[in-house]
């Protein structure tokens, strides 16, 4: 017997209204000075980080410290919540029930006070329902509704004990107040990040955007040059060496967007100028016999009136500059050789700019290798750094007016830019350390970032945003937003690259709205703002779960990240979202309780996790034997007694006692089927639970199996399987739901015989007589061809299901339950009334909420979507837009996805179907082909004799048919195996034929019209008492047995034996359909 507790049933309340509150500043004379919860920011003020106590006083949260932005610029870690700076803010007029907004300082003094002075009559200080509609309906003053207050109280009394003190409202508070002052920003949508295999073979140096050409321009190490579309097609290649064989490797590019022209720097100390985009590309000018090697590059365009620079560092710590004027581009004559020699001794020379429109001078600024330079017009002056610590980064101007300026960094600095606002220098280096400096005070950072573990070797800014990019050598990005100093998203780039892994560009294309990363192929990554629109996504990782919250009327959604959000299903707003729920590890799955108060969570660890999900404290948890994966968790009610159980891959059952007054929690009963034959439990990982009032259990697993438990006992009542389960595929076998097919009358279960309904990986749905263990039905539920069913769901009054399946398509069906009593008509207790494509990855769940006549699905896709039963699309949870249920004019389209898709399954639908038609005509000419002469057959001329040979014309007739005769034989045997082939598997389909059994005559059987349930087998019952009484039925001319037969050893009363394994005697042939039993005794043969 199960252990027993008392706990309180809730009392019945009416259900929350889906319907806006009225507005905070309608009234003007209500105090709204103090946003959000004052009381709760000033108790946070002083500390960075804050933890919370669960009801042991142990600290535990979901993300256990929440860190405020302070601790951030520390340790470069971002902080997430339901909100997103770097997204457009939402709509106003969205649905909220936050409390929090209606409140002051003085509302906080009064309810304390309250709280402190109220004492019940068993002397607790609790407020119960009733008292806490009237104390707080009297010190917001009507602000909220009767429905908003219920909900309220609901949410704060998530343990179900029907009162609420100070304590667990002010934790309520609290959390509410520091997980809105947190942000999220998913900057570059990762799902979108796509590779392109561009030409190039070795390292790509440099990746640009032409603005006037629309393409991109990418430049390689080996010195190839790829124009590309703005799809980044490959539109043109071009190789340098075709211009100067033998050129070493490129050091670095640019593109000189005024003048349409590369400017290139390479190992072997030269400098080139190439004319790319005309119809046949050249090379301008080289400027040859450099001193220094020159390692990075850079052009300042409209540096004065009519002049334009090139700046390149050296590896002798010298910044080169390279002057010129327009009228240098245009008097080249496209066959000069005159500029292609040109040297820097020629083009230092006072006369040099006059007379050729081109001069060169240089400065020696550092003492070690110059890694990047760079002109910026906002500064008037060059930016220069270097890996030496004294000199690390130098400002200077090109005029040499004014005092060079020098900052120094411990271990250097190896790349900068600058972010115009705010107004900052950004540098990195091999201290792993972002550093941000105020070009005018360079005596120490105004900030630093945290967050590298190796050199950063690159940054860039997205200066509209106010974004700074930065690329460390481990080839990680990690994006930070420069007013707050908070790390917003990092990227992990773990595809190995080769000749070396690493990246050795990174460019942010603010056109497109994207970046670009190039190492030996091309790496995009889309900005999440510009494709929200066409692909919003609900979470950042696979979706575990979306439920519907009867309580509530929110949606509850978990990732497998171990997020857990809430949403509006009024508007598909996030009101609420905590991380962490399980440190570091993903959830797995996930239940509410009966009052839809808690949130239940299970992960691949030892505990079992139980929530008060409106503010992301941790209730309760409840520990496993075992840390494997738990695949499925139920809450269930037996009489006054609620459990919780949790399955998993150990193949266990437990079972746990809702008792709030203790924080963790240990199994009073582990089910694991230890017995042998048909007691023995399950083989395998348990995939699903479903549970039956008033005590039956069903799990089900990757097997196939079935079985069938007395909760109360314990004890196996059956176990169930597919007839033809041994024939199916390991990928078939899997049962991934199942679920009990009744409404939620008691009255009902008491009348009726409860079926059990799975589906399967193998795209059936199969219902079951859990009394007896037969199938009675089985459904064939595949849309699309090799589609298997993975989740299904049963409205709470029985009249809908909903079968989701791998490939992302729906089926919903009409259930009556009528039918239950007709045991003959169980197709039509399911029709299928809808099949649509809602997804384009596996559907994890699927809900049908009566009150709004809506679906929610989710899938792996990370998005939660909204249907109306007709298949139209409301739209998706985490979209910016937000939708009014009943109004059609604010549902978005179809997803783009779901049409990118369709489109292509209808392709390849046409060509399949193409490919038959052609077959078929191919089979048909080939058979209607075989009495005439083949048509492919070409007859050679007629020769009186072989040239080599010496054959006569008739023998080469001969052998010409000999030849023509094997082509038609040959063909005809090859689509002859086809068709055998075809033929074949279209026979070993599973048809309701082969499940029934017919035979009308039955041998050693019972001759009773009443049914007789199968009676246990008594145990320690006398040898000599065994005895059958059975009905005897003549065989027709059955011989006698020459002698008698022998007392066969081994079988004891009752056993059976094979009649042809009976010596002395033969027995006629009987057909295959009759199975001759003979039944032997002590006594002997019967």
């Amino acid at each position: 017997m199960l252990p027993r507790v008392q706990a309180w049933a809730p009392s019945a309340s009416p259900e929350p209204q889906l319907v806006p509150p009225t507005d905070p500043t309608a009234s003007a004379d209500r105090d709204l000075s103090l946003p959000r919860i004052s009381l709760n920011a000033a108790a946070i003020s002083n500390a960075s980080t804050v933890k919370l106590a669960n009801p042991e006083g142990e600290a535990d949260t979901a993300s256990s410290i929440i860190s405020l932005p302070d601790a951030a610029a520390k340790g470069g870690n971002s902080v997430v919540s339901d909100s997103e700076e770097s997204l457009p803010k939402k709509k106003a007029g969205r649905t909220t029930n936050d409390v929090q907004q209606y409140m002051n300082i003085s509302h906080f003094e009064q309810l304390m006070n309250t709280f402190q002075n109220h004492v019940n009559d068993d002397g607790s200080s609790g407020f119960d329902i009733d008292k806490f509609r009237e104390v707080f309906g009297a010190v917001l003053g009507g602000n909220l509704s009767y429905d908003q207050l219920t909900s309220l109280f609901m949410k704060i009394d998530a343990n179900s004990d029907g009162t609420v003190d100070w304590d667990e409202f002010s934790t309520y508070m609290m959390t509410g107040a520091m997980e809105g002052s947190v942000t999220v920003n998913i900057v570059f949508d990762e799902r979108l990040r796509r590779q392109i295999s561009p030409p190039h073979k070795d390292m790509i140096k440099r990746v640009e955007f032409i603005q006037k050409e629309r393409k991109y321009i990418s430049i390689s190490r080996e010195g190839l040059i790829c124009l590309w579309t703005p799809n980044l097609r490959v539109q043109r290649v071009i190789n340098t060496k075709d211009f100067i064989p033998g050129m070493a490797w490129v050091a670095d590019a640019a593109f000189m967007h005024d003048q349409n022209k590369l400017v290139l720097i390479t190992d072997d100390r030269q400098l080139c100028i190439y004319d790319v985009l005309s119809m046949k590309p050249r090379i301008l000018a080289a400027l040859i016999e450099l001193e220094n090697n020159p390692l990075s590059l850079a052009y300042a365009g409209r540096y004065d009136d009519d002049k334009d620079l090139i700046l390149f560092g050296d590896d002798g710590g010298y910044v080169n500059v390279l002057t010129f004027t327009r009228k240098f581009f245009v008097d080249t004559a496209p066959e000069s050789e005159a500029n292609r020699h040109l040297t820097p001794a020629k083009l230092s020379k006072k006369d040099s700019f006059k007379k050729n429109n081109i001069a060169f001078y240089r400065r020696k600024m550092h003492n070690d290798w110059v890694h990047k330079v760079q002109y910026y017009q906002e500064m008037n002056a060059f930016v220069s750094c270097s890996t030496e610590s004294t000199n690390s980064l130098i400002i200077g101007d090109l005029e040499r007016t004014k005092q060079v300026r020098r900052v120094h960094a411990p271990k250097g600095i190896n790349c900068f830019d600058f972010c115009r606002r705010p107004s900052f220098l950004v540098t990195g280096g091999r201290d792993k350390i972002v550093r941000l400096w105020n070009p005018y005070v360079l005596s120490k950072p105004a900030g630093s970032l945290y967050g590298h573990n190796t050199a950063i070797v690159n940054i860039t800014v997205n200066h509209e945003e106010g974004h700074i990019i930065t690329l460390s050598d481990d080839k990680v990005i990690k994006i930070w937003n420069a007013r707050t100093l908070i790390c917003l998203q990092t990227l992990m780039d773990k595809e190995p690259h080769r000749p070396e892994n690493i990246i050795s560009a990174i460019y942010f294309d603010l056109n497109n709205r994207q970046m670009i990363t190039g190492s030996s192929k091309l790496e995009v990554w889309p900005l999440y703002r510009s494709f929200r629109h066409k692909f919003a996504r609900s979470h950042d990782a696979p979706i575990v779960a979306a439920m519907f919250n009867e309580s509530f009327h929110q949606v509850v959604s978990g990732g497998q990240n171990g997020s857990v959000c809430i949403w509006d299903l009024a508007s598909g707003d996030k009101i609420f979202q905590f991380h962490s729920a399980h440190g570091k590890l993903e959830i797995t799955a996930m239940c509410f309780d009966n009052t839809g108060r808690r949130l239940i969570t299970g992960s691949r660890e030892n505990v079992v996790k139980m929530w008060n999900f409106n503010n992301g404290q941790i209730l309760r948890k409840m520990i496993k034997s075992t840390a494997l994966e738990t695949t499925d968790v139920i809450y269930i009610e037996m009489g006054s007694n609620r459990y919780i159980v949790a399955t998993g891959w150990d193949r266990k059952i437990y079972i746990y006692i809702d008792d709030p007054d203790h924080f963790e929690a240990v199994p009073v009963r582990i089910l694991n089927g230890a017995g042998s034959g048909a007691h023995r439990g399950h083989e395998d990982d348990i995939s699903a639970v479903a549970f039956c009032p008033p005590s039956t259990l069903a799990t089900s697993s990757v097997d196939g199996a079935i079985v069938v438990w007395n909760l109360e006992s314990g004890h196996i009542r059956l176990t169930i399987r597919e007839p033809f389960l041994a024939l199916r595929s390991k990928e078939e076998k899997p049962v991934e739901k199942i679920l009990f097919l009744y409404q939620g009358d008691r009255t009902y279960i008491r009348r009726h015989k409860i079926p059990l309904l799975s589906c399967h990986a193998d795209g059936c749905m199969r219902l079951w007589d859990v009394y007896d263990g037969s199938m009675m039905h089985e459904f064939n539920c595949q849309a699309v061809e090799d589609e298997g069913l993975t989740t299904m769901s049963l409205n709470p009054e029985g009249t809908a299901l909903l079968v989701g399946g791998s490939k992302g398509h729906v089926r919903l069906f009409d259930v009556r339950m009528s039918h239950l009593d007709n045991k003959r008509d169980w197709q039509s207790l399911c029709n299928l009334k809808l099949t649509w494509r809602a997804h384009v990855q596996s559907i994890v769940s699927a809900s049908y909420v009566n009150r709004y006549d809506i679906i929610i699905t989710a899938s792996k896709d990370a998005t939660i979507r909204v249907w109306i039963p007709d298949g139209t699309h409301v739209g998706v949870f985490g979209q910016d837009e937000p939708w009014i249920l009943g109004d059609a004019s604010t549902y978005m389209p179809l997803p783009e996805d779901v049409k990118l898709e369709a489109q292509m399954e209808s392709e390849r639908h046409k060509m399949i179907t193409k490919h038959k038609e052609l077959m078929k005509k191919n089979v048909i000419d080939k058979w209607k082909g075989l009495q005439e002469p083949h048509p492919e057959i070409i007859e050679p001329e007629p020769w009186d004799t072989a040239p080599d040979t010496g054959m006569s014309s008739a023998d080469l007739s001969k052998i010409t048919d000999l030849r023509g005769r094997a082509i038609k034989a040959n063909v005809v045997k090859k689509w002859k195996d086809y068709y055998v082939q075809q033929k074949n598997a279209q026979d070993w389909t599973i048809t309701p034929d082969l499940i029934t059994v017919h035979n009308p005559k039955q041998f050693f059987s019972f001759d009773s019209t009443r049914r007789h349930r199968p009676r246990k087998p008594l145990t320690r019952v006398k040898y000599d008492a065994v005895y059958h009484m059975l009905n005897c039925y003549p065989l027709e001319e059955i011989p006698q047995f020459t002698k008698p037969a022998p007392k066969v050893k081994g079988l004891g009363g009752g056993g059976k034996m094979e009649a042809s394994k009976v010596t002395g005697g033969t027995l006629p042939s009987m057909r295959k359909d009759k199975n001759m039993v003979v039944t032997s005794n002590k006594y002997g043969i019967v």
